[in-house]
């Protein structure tokens, strides 16, 4: 008998493919989540394009069968999904197989997280520091610390984050959602600081989420600036900063003399438009110093800008923190591709101090190169 079930239970290992009990996409970055189950095991996964640095992100949830005594690495070198040792496991003996009608993805605000529950409790967290070591995420029904998965514990802070996550989206269901709430605040600070807008663009496309474009035609320059990207935190952030809250949200800004074509103002908006979703296109950040392509306006020279809010002819919005996040407001200066090269060299603070020294010249497109 035993060797009956023993050749059963390869025969069934060798043939059955594993169920997808729910897949969700991130609803802000081109992530997938997948909730999978064989008749030995069940993994919570998050996984984006092979061009992206996401790469592919697992964690246990429960075995169905007794776990074994040692780790299944023969199983993972097959390609499978190896049940959790028996040392780890809350539940040794195996449990009942999840059914998909009682599971939930709750994703962060960044959407390059989420959360697992079944029948309205958390059962895994894959975090986006997942992959890092041998840590790939937190399970309700591990014990300690295994390769497979963590233990969540009682006072594991993501549990708090995740019910603030939940409250987040549906707050965008509300009759009065973020946007609606927060875009006239970011209006008037706007013409407060650079004066009253001549047109509003929505740069949205018509997708959550909502954003628009502030533009102020002047007499000598022409101020553009996003509003309501901030109330979306940038993915990636906490995986380089210890105090992510004070960099993970942006409004976007540019400056241009006032001697370029309307045609070159609407090619700049439709830009800034642009950039304004790369961070969560691309599962990453903007930041203090980075620099990104430019190419709105027919110039050999100035093919990237750098963001900042460090030189000193620039103004300084103050907006309001959200969700106790500083909102960053980052201008992006055009640069010629030597700048930029400079800016990868040496230290950011270089560039800036030299660009500092040829003041309101930093918003035209024809000046001289700072190095």
């Amino acid at each position: 008998m035993n060797f009956l079930k023993k050749l059963i239970t390869s025969y069934k290992d060798k043939f059955q493919k594993p169920e997808i009990l729910l897949e969700e996409e991130s609803p802000t970055c081109p992530i997938t989540a997948i909730v999978e189950q064989d008749h030995r095991v069940v993994y919570f996964y998050l996984y984006a394009s092979q061009n992206s640095n996401f790469g592919m992100k697992s964690c246990w949830v429960r075995n169905l069968v007794e776990a074994p005594d040692e780790s299944e690495i023969e199983t993972m070198l097959n390609g499978k999904a190896p049940l959790l040792p028996k040392q780890f496991c809350k539940f040794p003996n195996g449990q009942k197989p999840l059914d998909a009608y009682d599971l939930e993805i709750i994703w962060t605000e960044e959407g390059d997280a989420a959360a697992l529950k079944y029948q309205g409790e958390i059962v895994a967290i894959i975090p986006s520091w997942s992959g890092e070591g041998d840590f790939h995420g937190y399970a309700r029904d591990v014990i300690g610390q295994s390769n497979l998965a963590w233990e969540i514990g009682t006072s594991n802070v993501f549990l708090e984050r995740i019910e603030k996550a939940k409250e987040f989206w549906q707050s965008w269901g509300d009759d009065l959602n973020p946007f609606q709430i927060h875009q006239p605040q970011i209006l008037k600070i706007y013409e407060e600081t650079f004066g009253k807008q001549d047109t509003y663009y929505a740069i949205d496309g018509g997708k959550w989420p909502p954003k628009g474009m502030y533009l102020r035609k002047g007499t000598s320059k022409n101020v553009f600036a996003t509003v309501g990207v901030s109330l979306v935190p940038m993915p990636s952030v906490e995986m380089y900063f210890e105090k992510s809250h004070e960099v993970d949200r942006i409004e976007l800004g540019l400056i241009l003399n006032s001697t370029i074509s309307e045609s070159d103002v609407q090619e700049t908006a439709n830009y800034i438009s642009g950039q304004s979703s790369l961070p969560w296109n691309n599962i990453t950040f903007l930041g203090e110093g980075h620099t990104i392509n430019f190419k709105p306006i027919q110039n050999s020279i100035f093919n990237a800008v750098i963001l900042t809010n460090k030189l000193d002819v620039l103004p300084k919005p103050e907006l309001e923190d959200y969700r106790s996040s500083k909102v960053n407001f980052l201008w992006m200066i055009p640069i010629s591709e030597k700048e930029r090269i400079f800016v990868m060299e040496n230290e950011k603070s270089d560039i800036i101090h030299r660009l500092n020294k040829i003041g309101n010249e930093v918003f035209s497109l024809d000046r001289e190169e700072v190095v």
